[in-house]
């Protein structure tokens, strides 16, 4: 096979009047409905989670170790179901933990009688026979139901997706018949300290599914096709990392904007996409990618632009309005289901996308391929080795 080093530069910048080639976000105030582009209905499902062979935090060693998922999938969406709320109840709480300040509320009464054309099951109703199963990691202070556009994206395109509500690192989890667990800072001098614990939550929601599928008692028997993935934002993103190292049947794992602390130690052999903003980039993850690796760059985005806080920090201060934040994290989604979609079939051929949408945000993807790592191979890929030359220079 040839040596390949593809550098795909495209172009997404226009001007916000210009039409998108895929569908956006429409706004019904008939209906009070925000109405995603999504390929075929999506329902939501949240389940509790508890393993008692864990503490449930480093600080909480008498506890079990609780956790919330948010399960998305394809549905048979009727006009009698629930919708998924836009705001959730501790969105101030998010938001003060981001942006070190409180919201503006200017919008708030509008935007809580908002609901997402997502239903909002009391059990999981698939439409479809076994899916592909996505494990997702929301980032530090952060939710599953600030990843909704994301997650009920790729849950669109044939796939469950299994938002996990990491307990103590995001911004609120409530047990039931329990108190709410909120979060607990990470020492500034260990920032990594708990990535072990969110990897070992991935796992265990892995497991816990995969026992599910089996079980005949369960609205999971028989729902999954076997083909796994594992997506991440922030440090949900680095765990994926960790999680990845772990479990073989993990088939490719995408990180959106995540350090992985303590990389050093840690090796991948499946295919992996680090899905990058456009700040200073952690290039030297890839020394430690062994098969496939992919650099994904997005231009004018920030860290927090993959999830859905942006969008609604906006529309709390703007109001409602289609907005290019909503059209970036839909374009993210798709090249993260695409890379899902394509290496799912345990092909060799190299990953090229077909994201066509106009956003204001332009998009670099570059193949970081160990084995195609050569002369050709695009400067952004080889970061690491320019530090690491400079440091041994000087």
């Amino acid at each position: 096979m040839p040596r390949l080093s593809i550098y795909l530069l495209f172009s997404l910048f226009s001007l916000l009047t210009t039409q998108p080639l895929f569908a956006q976000l429409n706004i019904d105030y008939a209906t009070n409905k925000l109405i995603l582009p999504l390929e075929q209905p999506v329902g939501t499902h949240y389940m509790h989670f508890e393993d008692l062979n864990r503490p449930g935090h480093r600080t909480q060693p008498d506890a079990p170790r609780q956790l919330g998922v948010r399960f998305f999938y394809p549905t048979k969406l009727t006009a009698s179901n629930q919708r998924l709320p836009l705001l959730s109840n501790q969105f101030s709480r998010s938001h003060r933990l981001i942006y070190d300040e409180d919201a503006d509320m200017t919008y708030i009464d509008l935007l809580s009688a908002m609901t997402w054309n997502i239903a909002a099951e009391s059990e999981i109703q698939l439409s479809q026979g076994a899916l592909p199963l996505i494990i997702f990691s929301h980032g530090y202070y952060l939710n599953p139901e600030l990843f909704t556009i994301m997650a009920a994206h790729i849950a669109s395109q044939g796939y469950l997706v299994a938002s996990i509500n990491h307990s103590f690192g995001s911004d609120h989890y409530q047990p039931p018949n329990s108190k709410a667990l909120k979060t607990i800072e990470l020492p500034s001098d260990d920032l990594g300290i708990d990535l072990p614990m969110w990897s070992a939550d991935q796992r265990f929601v892995l497991a816990k599914i995969k026992h599910m599928d089996q079980d005949p008692q369960s609205p999971l028997f028989n729902a999954l096709n076997g083909q796994v993935g594992i997506l991440g934002h922030s440090y949900g993103g680095a765990a994926a990392f960790y999680t990845a190292a772990k479990t073989p049947e993990v088939a490719a794992i995408v990180n959106m904007d995540g350090t992985v602390f303590g990389w050093q130690d840690i090796t991948v052999t499946q295919p992996f996409m680090y899905v990058q903003a456009d700040e200073e980039y952690f290039s030297e993850i890839f020394l430690n990618v062994h098969h496939k690796g992919y650099l994904a760059l997005f231009e004018s985005l920030n860290h927090v632009s993959f999830s859905d806080i942006v969008v609604l920090k906006d529309w709390l201060e703007n109001g409602l309005k289609d907005t290019p934040q909503v059209n970036a994290i839909l374009d993210v989604a798709r090249l993260n289901a695409a890379f899902f979609e394509h290496h799912f079939q345990h092909t060799e051929e190299t990953f090229v996308p077909a994201i066509k949408s106009k956003t204001p945000f332009s998009f670099k993807l570059s193949d970081c391929n160990p084995k195609h790592n050569d002369s050709e191979t695009p400067l952004r890929c080889l970061t690491h080795r320019i530090k690491l030359w400079t440091q041994q220079l000087f």
